[in-house]
């Protein structure tokens, strides 16, 4: 793989960025390997087995395909399927986090919210982890093949590629849109839900995956803000990078006005007037987050600033999908749209 060097970017204010030709790989003296002297730790083997399947990112896209399978039509009937269907993608998820962290260890010794992984540490080999990733993706196969349908099989398995695969070794890289296009493999859990109870696509979930994909850029590029020293100095062309701060908050404040927009859809589709009020007032606040940060100078409090819309961003998203669940309980509404 031919890995992406930044190299002499006109919107460097900071000084941010390593010489041209710098190296994406490397080591990190003094680096900690709680293995020694310690022998065997179950408890800790099990923490990292937790990390490498990035469990904490997997909770969300099951959260949101276990809205998708809530909001198809005959969902309690079709309960097992509902049940195969989540832990099939739960396990999918899984692989391919360990895949995503398999490639990056060097990587991620740079940065200093992945520097203590497991890969990066070297508390778990490559060879160790690719097992663990077919054990995982072996599992999920086995699971929706027998519990869901051929089409929820072919999505999560475009989804687990699409991150571990295509993300990792070729969007992330090479161009400062990889999370843009890179997102849509995690914007598939809502339809992967509804297809594992009614076994087609319909409208509502597709504008779910649509939700999920232009909020991914305003979610994401607040992180790398304020992470864009981490990134310049592993030579990761996130956007800050490669185009400044100004116009990456510009294109947060575009993709959080976006994702207002599409919220608003569903509540046409459903004439669900409960979850409308919810993501207008919601999106709101958001594009208001994302005008705040537009306008703040650039400096340790819109570092904090930009990390804080960050976390604020996963617990939008998360009120959105429970506000499509409550808005389907209190109106009992039923639909194949």
């Amino acid at each position: 793989m031919k890995s992406h060097m930044i190299a002499s970017p006109p919107n460097d204010p900071d000084g941010l960025l390593p010489a041209a030709g710098a190296s994406l790989t490397g080591t990190v003296t003094g680096k900690l390997d709680r293995r020694s002297g310690n022998g065997f730790q179950p408890g800790l083997l099990l923490h990292d087995l937790w990390i490498l399947a990035k469990a904490r990112v997997v909770s969300l896209l099951v959260f949101t395909a276990a809205v998708g399978e809530i909001l198809a039509p005959h969902a309690l009937i079709h309960w097992q399927a509902a049940l195969a269907g989540l832990l099939g993608i739960a396990l999918a998820g899984g692989a391919g986090g360990v895949l995503n962290q398999i490639v990056e260890p060097d990587l991620d010794q740079h940065m200093r919210r992945t520097l203590h992984r497991p890969l990066a540490e070297g508390r778990i080999s490559r060879r160790g982890a690719m097992i663990y990733a077919i054990l995982l993706m072996s599992a999920a196969i086995t699971i929706l093949a027998w519990g869901t349908n051929p089409l929820t099989l072919v999505l999560t398995l475009a989804g687990t590629v699409g991150y571990g695969v295509v993300y990792t070794l070729y969007l992330k890289p090479s161009t400062p849109w990889n999370i843009v296009w890179g997102g849509l493999a995690g914007a598939l859990p809502p339809l992967i839900g509804w297809t594992a109870i009614t076994g087609s696509i319909a409208a509502l979930p597709v504008v779910l995956v649509l939700l999920v994909f232009v909020w991914t850029p305003a979610h994401f590029w607040p992180l790398a803000i304020n992470c864009r020293r981490d990134y310049a100095k592993a030579c990761i062309p996130m956007l800050p990078c490669t185009h400044g701060i100004d116009r990456t908050r510009q294109e947060v404040l575009h993709y959080a006005v976006l994702t207002w927009a599409v919220s608003l859809i569903p509540a046409f589709l459903t004439g669900d007037w409960i979850y409308g009020g919810i993501a207008w007032l919601s999106g709101a606040w958001f594009v208001g987050m994302a005008l705040r940060l537009k306008a703040l100078p650039e400096g340790p409090e819109m570092d904090q600033y930009a990390r804080s819309m960050f976390a604020y961003s996963i617990s939008y998203l998360f009120l959105l999908y429970t506000a499509l669940i409550l808005g389907k309980l209190v109106m009992g509404y039923g639909f194949n749209i």
